[in-house]
């Protein structure tokens, strides 16, 4: 049976539009609409739940899959990686997990600080928990840079790729991270939310391991070191220019 795309006016026979790929449409019911919602969140191949379970288990995984061509298994990596940040962006901002973070390690250095000192902290702290969600997307061409230079050049891997497996791998981090924000949230102690820091750092680096040990095929002590390399070089460059990014900004709002 012949049809006409309602889509992109394309005539075609069958169920699907052969130019876009459009299924046969109807009138939507509230039955459909009600489909569709659950179908998008629980879909065996295709559901955000699944997608957020493949990618806490195999993040490395995951992306071979799709840069060897096989996307159409997955939810879409860089849609679930954007919804995912944003739900922890708006975690740190609203419990100020970073301005609660200075507090314990001034509380754990034990020295005096000034009042200014303190109001610099505190607006340092505002800034990144403000822009948490960019800082969190521009590491990722930065961390790929530096797997691309130490592993992707020797396994033939070009930099896109790599990009790809940060993304994977910090969707992974991300979607933990919101395990151990809800923890600190509700950590009652000092020495709670400094062992819960701990965590989390552990949790990237556990991230980058695994996604290297599965995207690369590498052994354990390989992969560690591969994560420890790239997390120093990244964090050094993030670091300064974290700095400037906070200059700049006080500068241009005085």
């Amino acid at each position: 049976m012949h049809q006409t795309c309602l889509n992109c006016s394309t005539h075609y026979k069958g169920h699907f539009c052969n130019n876009c790929g459009q299924k046969e449409t109807h009138r939507y019911t509230v039955a459909h609409v009600f489909h569709e919602l659950v179908h998008v969140f629980t879909h065996a191949d295709k559901g955000i739940f699944s997608f957020a379970w493949n990618i806490i288990k195999k993040p490395g995984i995951v992306a071979l899959d799709l840069t060897e061509g096989r996307r159409k298994r997955y939810f879409n990596l860089f849609q679930y990686l954007l919804i995912i940040v944003g739900i922890t962006t708006f975690l740190v901002t609203q419990t100020h997990l970073i301005e609660r973070t200075l507090v314990t390690m001034n509380k754990g250095t034990g020295a005096a600080q000034s009042s200014e000192l303190v109001k610099l902290q505190q607006s340092v702290a505002a800034f990144l928990q403000k822009y948490n969600n960019i800082f969190q997307l521009i590491l990722i061409p930065l961390f790929a840079f530096f797997s691309w230079l130490f592993i992707g050049r020797g396994k033939k891997r070009n930099y896109a790729e790599n990009i790809v497996l940060h993304a994977a791998s910090s969707a992974q981090s991300n979607t933990l991270a919101i395990v151990t924000s809800l923890l600190m949230i509700v950590s009652t102690t000092d020495t709670h939310f400094v062992i819960l820091s701990f965590v989390s750092l552990f949790v990237i680096l556990y991230t980058f391991t695994i996604s290297y040990r599965q995207f690369y095929q590498l052994s354990w002590i390989k992969s560690i070191l591969f994560a420890i390399a790239v997390l120093a070089c990244s964090y050094i460059i993030q670091t300064f220019t974290t700095a400037v990014s906070v200059v700049i900004y006080f500068l241009l709002n005085r």
